[in-house]
């Protein structure tokens, strides 16, 4: 399963980032705005994304659970990345229902299974099944990671959570741009207004709608 992105995808208009709309309708999940993401654990572009994601969902809710692990040793342009285990980590959000799916271990190994649901969904958006997929409230889809890996070389995971406490590290700045994008879409999405007041986010959802409208 390639991790590269389709040259049809890249040729769409992005709203955000490298996101595209694919649905002008909000999908909802027992009132939630769902978030799918497929991804694999030897994959680099996966390690990268999971920080963003993990970083902008905790501004609207709680993860448990949450372990560190690392990007394949071999067979990819970066190699042992730090990032998280999305596997047995749970999310709870009044407004947000997360799934992961992780497809492959880190020794490319078969790891988790999409349900019925979910590869129907795949075909839809990713009939390639590249990875990472993001897709966020059935409207705003990313194939591939919004920003390169290889600022994580030479970073263990707790280094890497040290530099997410400095205000002025390029690491912070990489991956807050990148989780500000996914909280904004989440915000254009439908998520309540009081939640989308943060300056940054704001500023996205203005721009991301001057796009769309």
């Amino acid at each position: 399963m390639p991790w590269r992105r389709s040259e049809e995808m890249s040729k769409q208009p992005k709203v955000l980032g490298k996101f595209v709309e694919v649905s002008r309708d909000t999908s909802r999940r027992g009132g939630k705005l769902p978030v799918f993401f497929m991804g694999a654990e030897y994959c680099p572009y996966c390690a990268a994304e999971r920080w963003a994601i993990v970083r902008s969902l905790q501004k609207f809710g709680q993860w448990d659970g949450l372990k560190q692990t690392i990007s394949a040793a071999r067979d990819e342009p970066f190699l042992n990345l730090p990032t998280y285990d999305f596997t047995k980590s749970t999310y709870t959000s009044p407004n947000i229902e997360f799934v992961a799916r992780e497809v492959k271990d880190r020794e490319f190994k078969p790891l988790e299974k999409l349900l019925k649901t979910e590869e129907k969904l795949v075909r839809k958006f990713n009939p390639k099944k590249e990875i990472p997929f993001l897709l966020v409230g059935g409207r705003f889809m990313q194939i591939g990671s919004g920003f390169p890996p290889k600022i994580f070389i030479g970073h263990t995971f707790r280094q890497t959570e040290t530099e997410l406490k400095k205000i002025e590290s390029e690491i912070r700045k990489t991956i807050d741009e990148e989780a500000n994008i996914i909280s904004a879409l989440l915000c254009l999405s439908g998520l309540p207004p009081e939640l989308c007041k943060e300056a940054g986010t704001a500023e996205l959802v203005a721009q991301a709608n001057a796009k769309i409208a």
